[in-house]
């Protein structure tokens, strides 16, 4: 069979690092026709990445690009920069195979992404099935002439797009563990599962729908529970995130989901991005807990009535509330994220936000506030963009772009911002992601005296508020 060599190309470890779930899944889906094998770029560097290419001795080359920047405005890393510096320069100097790209930040601005790195072939969206495809057209001496969907060569750039399968999402499982090594992975982050794709929700900044489609296609609540169980043999002790954009959409396979895990009694560790206040019930935060999850990331992006309308979110002021109370009854450890400065800001809706922290957020759960929002082409905020003026129709969509709200502006937005998130102690800025190593120290020794078993954001915002009390 002819060799495959996959290259994980997220450099970013902060907070955790992220198990590569995507190309994992590419991978399990070639791994029939070719002898496949990913190099895990997270942890490693240039020069082992060569060293490990010419020992393997690929006939083709895979790149997966996760993001294109961080999205933090004042503190912005761009990520394009430092994979074609680091991978993909070097790639193409040492080997002369095909070299194919693709992955979620791939997928946001595909043309762009592909002339800027000069590569050989580009897979756009879901890869599961064209890149195999892809493959075997170009065994066949195919590659002059390729019709396919969702692929972009330097013969024909013109993007053939097609539409998603609607019904169920039917995918390989990822078997991460069997392609790279999880033990980084395990000691800091977790095993990322995916519940379903799309999105029928339509916040304007969001890039979700354009990736994955605008209607959900569910994943089989038993395809998914087996998954988590077969993980759990092969890794005891692991901690478990759903990675889907939200949890909880459509609240019903949330709560199949959670209802499988208890009637298996699986005893596992669980965790959540993206749960929406629009569809946060008494029955699912219940579910949760009894299923096992120890965390959850609400993603409400402001409290304040005007803004939330907005943002074109689906639900109001009221509802938001309501999902606060349900999370403080139950003692959930949540995560809750606000993006500061989009369409309509002013000093009064930023005040309402933090209004809302006061009165319905426990001080023991952390509050992350995103200053100012990343510009995403094909998406409503970038419209707006450009008639407000902020960005013009010529600026790169590939370069980091931020939006922030004209009636406010970003002097006074930073501002603001640090003005009131130092009077809090558990609410902190994009830019500080990471914790002192003083703090980080400290925080492990206090859970390790005590013998404390709950979220780590739990115990840093305890030890730090010790030690700003002295």
């Amino acid at each position: 069979m002819k060799k495959v060599l996959l290259i994980n190309s997220n450099t970013e470890i902060l907070p955790y690092p992220v198990a590569p779930l995507g190309i994992s899944l590419v991978a399990s889906s070639i791994c029939g026709e070719y002898n496949v094998e990913i190099f895990d770029f997270s942890f490693e560097s240039t020069e082992s990445l060569i060293q490990f290419a010419k020992n393997y001795n690929p006939d083709f080359i895979g790149i997966s690009l996760r993001n294109i920047d961080n999205v933090t405005m004042r503190s912005c890393t761009w990520y394009l920069k430092e994979i074609k510096l680091n991978i993909v320069n070097p790639i193409k100097k040492n080997f002369d195979v095909p070299v194919i790209i693709g992955g979620s930040g791939f997928s946001i601005a595909p043309e762009q992404v592909f002339n800027y790195f000069d590569v050989d072939y580009g897979v756009v969206g879901e890869a599961e099935e064209i890149f195999l495809r892809l493959l075997i057209n170009i065994d066949k001496g195919k590659n002059k002439n390729l019709d396919l969907e969702n692929v972009i060569t330097k013969q024909n750039k013109i993007l053939k797009r097609k539409d998603r399968k609607k019904g169920f999402l039917l995918i390989p499982k990822a078997n991460i563990d069997h392609f790279i090594n999880f033990e980084p992975y395990k000691n800091r982050g977790s095993y990322p599962i995916q519940t379903k794709r799309g999105c029928s929700h339509k916040c304007i900044y969001c890039s979700y729908p354009n990736i994955e489609g605008k209607e959900y296609r569910l994943r089989p609540v038993s395809d998914i529970v087996d998954e988590i169980e077969e993980v759990r043999t092969r890794i005891p002790g692991v901690n478990f995130e759903f990675v889907d954009s939200t949890f909880n959409s459509p609240l019903k396979h949330a709560v199949n989901i959670c209802k499988e895990i208890i009637c298996r009694d699986l005893k596992v560790n669980l965790r959540t991005m993206g749960v929406n206040p629009g569809e946060v019930t008494d029955e699912l935060v219940n579910l949760m807990k009894q299923a096992g999850f120890t965390q959850i990331d609400c993603t409400p992006d402001s409290a304040s009535e005007l803004m939330i309308k907005n943002y074109r979110k689906n639900f109001n002021k009221n509802k938001l509330i309501q999902c606060s109370e349900i999370i403080r009854k139950y003692d959930m450890p949540t995560m809750w994220f606000f993006m500061i400065g989009g369409p309509g800001e002013t000093e009064a809706t930023i005040l309402e936000t933090f209004e809302f922290i006061d009165s319905f957020i426990s001080e023991e759960d952390l509050v992350h506030l995103t200053e100012g929002i990343r510009i995403i082409p094909d998406t409503e905020l970038y419209v707006i963009a450009i008639k407000e003026g902020v960005i013009s129709k010529d600026t790169s969509v590939i370069e980091p772009m931020f939006y922030t709200s004209p009636s406010i502006g970003e002097e006074n937005l930073t501002n603001i911002l640090e003005r009131e998130i130092g009077k809090r102690n558990n609410v902190m800025n994009s830019i500080d992601t990471a914790p002192s190593p003083e703090l980080m120290q400290a925080t492990i020794k206090y859970r390790i005296e005590n013998k404390i078993d709950e979220p780590m954001f739990r115990s840093l915002l305890r030890v730090q508020k010790r030690i700003l009390n002295g």
